[in-house]
């Protein structure tokens, strides 16, 4: 069967996709993913111990003709029931003959998992962060797979150091289900108020507190201010009710917003209220939400975490400041804030430069090659990397 999209003929295959159901990144990708594999006639079944999906969200990789074994615990203080749940009834749930097991970020189940891959199937592991640290769960799962595959390159290099012997791989996230429509044309915003938007889990590591206490000096000069800071993103350990008490206490309920969680449906109101996007992380992969901005033609500013440092590359339309350093990243609002109201930034540039390395026919095409074809892929012949940038657009 044809791959839609692609020139690469594939032969039909069991997948069997092994990971926790977090909301975020993985979500879309996952569900991105199923679609990606269906339309090219693989047989693709999604085993997890918990999960905190939304209904409405299984209920889509459902209705794309995946199977979906999940246990009915959630990420809660009964997430060990899901794993229990798992290993006593997963022998009798999936096959022991899937052709590939991809395995979705940490997890020690990752290990059980690959105990249903066929005699002659791949076990291939997805760091979607950093670098596991010797001794860690991460490392011990990557350790026992037939190859890895990392969101950045950096990432890709450390994982390679650390594992000479396993073909490594750097791939991003699926973003987008097809390519992007021209973002609207842009104008200059000298005197209107400045929209910056956060987008991600409520987290500590995301330093969306950070973005708070600093919002006051911000916004009281130029070029940033006047401005509005939104945060959008699900809570996470009542973060977001602390976050809430300190909008209060700073009395900024005016210019800044917590709105919650969100859906990949709403991405584009969200990003056409925006001039902006920032995330000042502390540690990331290769953010997902800063790149479905830039196919957008939203200009973003973020700390070098992780891959991060690769969406700056060769890109006037976005700053990544070095390390994970505050005032570094703070210095780089402020020349993105005076690159916007001087109408510097250029939309449809930034998408075509996000396009030819992040866009849904390049990724995907990847993505079709790497699991349904893994023994060319992971070939030792190839390349260590998979290059990022494409000669076209899409």
């Amino acid at each position: 069967m044809t791959a839609d999209c692609g020139e690469t003929k594939m032969k039909a295959q069991r997948i069997l996709i092994s990971g926790g159901l977090a909301v975020g990144g993985a979500q879309t990708h996952v569900t991105l993913l199923c679609r990606v594999l269906r339309r090219a006639g693989a047989e693709v079944t999604v085993a997890a111990a918990s999960t905190n999906w939304p209904d409405e969200a299984i209920a889509a990789l459902k209705a794309l003709g995946a199977r979906v074994i999940v246990s009915p615990f959630g990420f809660g203080a009964f997430r060990v029931l899901g794993k229990v749940w798992a290993f006593l009834l997963w022998p009798f749930l999936l096959r022991r003959d899937y052709d590939v097991v991809y395995c979705v970020g940490e997890g020690r189940m990752h290990l059980w998992a690959g105990r249903f891959a066929g005699t002659e199937g791949w076990k291939i592991y997805h760091e979607i962060v950093e670098c596991p640290a010797q001794g860690s769960v991460a490392a011990e799962v990557a350790a026992r797979m037939d190859a890895v595959v990392a969101n950045s390159r950096r990432v890709g290099r450390e994982m390679a150091g650390m594992l000479p012997h396993i073909p490594v791989r750097a791939l991003p996230f699926l973003t987008s289900d097809g390519p992007m429509r021209p973002p609207a044309r842009q104008t200059r915003v000298p005197e209107r108020t400045l929209r910056i938007a956060f987008l991600g889990r409520m987290v500590p590591h995301k330093r969306p507190d950070r973005l708070i206490e600093a919002w006051p000096a911000w916004n009281a000069r130029a070029p940033i201010g006047p401005a509005r800071l939104d945060l959008h993103g699900g809570d996470y350990d009542k973060e977001g009710d602390r976050l809430r008490a300190r909008i209060a206490d700073l009395g900024l309920e005016e210019s800044v917003c917590l709105h919650g969680a969100y859906t990949t449906g709403d991405l584009g109101k969200i990003f056409d209220a925006a001039d902006m996007v920032v995330l000042p992380s502390l540690y990331e992969g290769l953010p997902l939400v800063l790149v479905e901005a830039m196919q957008r033609g939203i200009p973003v500013v973020a700390t070098s975490a992780g891959g991060t440092a690769e969406l700056g590359e060769e890109n006037p339309d976005v700053i990544i400041t070095a390390g994970t350093d505050w005032e570094k990243f703070e210095a780089g609002v402020v020349e993105m804030a005076r690159r916007v109201r001087a109408g510097d930034i250029d939309g449809g540039r930034l998408q075509d430069w996000t396009e030819s390395r992040y866009g849904f026919n390049r990724v995907a095409e990847i993505w079709r090659r790497a699991l349904l074809t893994p023994e060319l892929f992971f070939a030792k012949k190839e390349p260590l990397m998979t290059e990022a940038k494409l000669t076209s657009r899409r």
